[in-house]
């Protein structure tokens, strides 16, 4: 019989780590069902590069840094922001913080930053710890609340550094989901949570449907068949909760890149990519409790997916709009887009759309 103490630290030790193998399945299932997840070493990545695309990802290996903005986080780490504004700053009203997907980092989300700039809009480009130009270990973090904690910093930061702005939070893919945990985790600490003025979600975020279009799903299995989203070692991820308590954290997920392009392969040859990942990590990008997080979005939400993406399936999208309690909603299909170039081929899209919200709230 263990002591009274022993007990309760031992059941609530269990009760945690069943919550956040709860979290790990939930991440991880979708892309072992889907095939996204492989052992083989011979599997082709999940992303292509489109030819007419090629040019966008040349001319972002030639772009010259942007303005630099470095935070610190709460245990030093730092943190490094692009920022891109228009000609004329006192004359923004609105700020996108905008999270990066997995493996990239900031200097993707150029071209969307690009069109905001020239409808009046300025977008922080956050790269996360381990990623682009911030500080800490690549693919790994030292706790499961580090990220939400960076986003809080950098957030209020951003408010800091320019009162009476309107902060809008964005995300893309891992960075959607990231969004998401952020609210999940700093809700309910009122003193410490400042909700964003608005946020959009793209291809990320996204409710699970149990009901998807057959021409869809045939779609993606079709995409899919042979190829993976990364390469999972199975035994160290069974590994992770015993060797978590040791502080050791094994990078079991590598990402698969499309490394046949020879933009990518100059991408990765220069290390801008971080494409090995601990469970860890992963636990930290994404909300326990999605559903119950999705009632908690009490500002107006943004969702864009795109109907071409070899991940994210579009009846995911549409049914997380159903599901949002928020009346100020909006959903975004962009019918030629895949997981990546939605990140040029919506951004039009979303310029209007936060003009649009300055319009409502002057009305108001």
């Amino acid at each position: 019989m263990l002591p009274a103490r022993n007990k309760h630290i031992t059941i609530a030790s269990l009760s945690k780590n069943f919550l956040l193998l709860k979290s790990l399945l939930l991440w991880l299932a979708p892309l072992i069902l889907a095939g996204c997840g492989t052992s083989d070493s011979s599997s082709k990545s999940m992303f292509t590069i489109p030819a007419k695309d090629h040019a966008v990802y040349e001319q972002l290996l030639a772009e010259p840094e942007t303005k630099i903005r470095y935070i610190k986080s709460f245990d030093l780490t730092t943190l490094a922001c692009r920022e891109v504004w228009p000609e004329n700053p006192d004359d923004v009203r609105s700020i996108l913080v905008f999270i990066h997907g997995t493996a990239t980092q900031s200097r993707l989300y150029l071209p969307l930053a690009d069109t905001l700039k020239k409808n009046n809009i300025a977008t922080v480009l956050l790269d996360l710890r381990g990623h682009g130009l911030s500080g800490g270990e690549r693919g790994d973090v030292p706790s499961i609340d580090a990220l939400v904690r960076d986003v809080r910093i950098t957030l209020d930061s951003i408010r800091n550094a320019y009162p009476g702005k309107k902060i809008i939070l964005g995300g893309h893919s891992l960075g959607a989901g990231l969004c998401l945990k952020f609210v999940e985790f700093f809700s309910s600490r009122k003193k410490l949570y400042t909700p964003p003025d608005a946020m959009i979600l793209m291809s990320g975020g996204f409710l699970m449907s149990k009901d998807c279009d057959s021409s869809e799903a045939s779609r993606l299995r079709d995409y899919q068949n042979g190829r993976s989203f990364a390469k999972i070692d199975a035994m160290d991820i069974a590994l992770y909760f015993p060797a978590g308590y040791f502080g050791i954290h094994p990078k079991s997920i590598e990402v698969l890149l499309p490394t046949e392009d020879s933009a990518v392969a100059r991408a990765v040859k220069q290390g801008l990519f971080t494409t090995k990942y601990s469970v860890q990590f992963f636990l930290a990008s994404f909300p326990f409790e999605p559903r119950l997080t999705y009632r908690k979005l009490k500002f107006p939400v943004l969702l864009v997916a795109g109907k071409q993406d070899e991940l994210m399936r579009t009846c995911d999208a549409i049914y997380s709009y159903e599901k949002l309690h928020e009346p100020n909603k909006e959903l975004f299909l962009v019918s030629e887009a895949n997981h990546t170039n939605i990140i040029w081929l919506s951004a039009g899209a979303i310029a209007e759309w936060i003009n649009g919200l300055e319009t409502e709230m002057d009305s108001n």
